[in-house]
This record gives C-alpha cells, structure tokens and sequence, in this order.
C-alpha cells in the first residue's frame, strides 16, 4: 500500500517512468500474495494501464486494462461501477487511436453501467457524456453530438448551478457544434453565456476557444456576428 501511495505521488507529479517501476513492484506484491484474481491486483493493472497511457505505450495499456476489466467482471459482475472505469479508459484508448467505432460501443456500455449504478445525474455520466458527444461531433453526426452535449450541460446546471465553469465549458462545446452547422445565432448565444459565467468567477472570455475553427472566417461569413467573433 506504502508503494502504491508513492506511485501515486510520481504519478501526479509526471514522473511516468518512476511511477510504473512502482506499480510494478506492488503488482508482483499482490499477485504473490493474493493471486491473480484479485480486487487490488485488478486496481494496480488498471493504474499500471494509466501510466503505460500517459507514456504512450497505448498497445500495453490496452493489455493491462483488459486484464483488469476480466478480474472485475469476474468478481464484481458486468454491471459494476468499478467496471464502467475500466470500460471508460479502454474506449479513451480507442479514441486516442482514432478507433471511434470501437470507441463508442465502450462508452455506451460504460454510460450504461453508470446509469444504473450511480443514477442518471451522477457527474461520471457528465463526463461519459461528453465523451460520446465528442465522437459523434469528430463523425459529423452533429444532432447527436448537441443531445448528448445537451443532457450533459442539464445534469451540471442541476448539480452545480448554472453559473458554475464546468457549465461555461459545455457551452463551449456546444458553440463548437452550432458553429459546424452554421448556426450563427446559437454560436452566440453560447458564448455568450460562457463569457458570463467566466466574468463572474473572476476570469476573462480570452479563456474560451473552439478548437479546429478560425473565427476570423465566422465573421465574414456573418458580419452580424463579427464583434463577437
């Protein structure tokens, strides 16, 4: 446990190299002690796949992941929350690898799993959530990117407020979308409120972005429009 909390440590740090020496040691620690079949080896496969990830060795990561998802579905069942984790990390893999098919199916079964352990307003099914969304939109497939951008930004706005800046973000997200479309009027209006909420804590709209678009072109495109551009 001691090894596992300095991994932890280097971990947070970006000390990747360091940190997976560790895990690996704590991993040989409890497959010795417990087996293989065990909760806290699945925990420690499942950091060893985090690390692996943030150096790159996405290959890896998905092998420690998958080693990890079996041990918890065996002891835990298919429809655990521990589960809906290791489902969430293999399709962010997936996505990193521009498998985007492969990519959905993990995060629906992980939205899924999560609505029926944690409720449908829990912030893990925000996050899944945005996830989905963010494939939908890199697929074109715009009208179920907005829902599902949409339910997120519900579920944040009843937890959190509606002035709290994770909702500024969805807004962003969502003027991103309106702004493939051509919607103008609905880039706007989101950024508009995502301004708002960023003054009142304090922060300035330069903060605010739509990545891959130059609003430069929105602007001449919709003169109208150009000063909030």
């Amino acid at each position: 446990m001691t090894l596992s909390s300095i991994a932890l440590i280097h971990y947070q740090n970006r000390s990747y190299s360091r940190a997976l020496d560790l895990y690996q040691d704590v991993l040989r620690i409890r497959r010795d002690t417990y087996g293989d079949t065990n909760l806290d080896v699945a925990s420690t496969l499942n950091s060893i796949g985090l690390v692996l990830f943030k150096l790159g060795l996405h290959e890896m990561a998905m092998q420690s992941f998958k080693q990890s998802l079996r041990v918890r579905q065996e002891l835990l069942g298919s429809g655990h929350r521990d589960v809906a984790i290791i489902l969430y990390n293999i399709a962010t893999i997936h996505l990193e690898r521009g498998e985007d098919g492969e990519a959905m199916a993990c995060y629906q079964k992980t939205l899924s799993i999560e609505r029926a352990a944690l409720g449908h307003q829990h912030a893990d099914v925000v996050l899944t959530l945005q996830h989905i969304a963010q494939v939908h939109q890199q697929r074109g497939e715009l009208v179920q990117a907005l829902e599902h951008y949409k339910e997120a930004l519900s579920i944040q706005e009843l937890n959190l407020g509606k002035d709290d800046e994770s909702v500024a973000q969805t807004l962003q997200s969502i003027a991103g979308v309106h702004l493939q479309r051509g919607d103008a009027e609905a880039v706007v209006e989101n950024l508009s409120r995502a301004t708002r909420i960023l003054r009142l804590a304090g922060r300035t709209e330069d903060e605010l972005h739509l990545s891959g678009f130059h609003l430069y072109g929105f602007s001449i495109l919709h003169p109208e429009n150009a000063a909030a551009a």
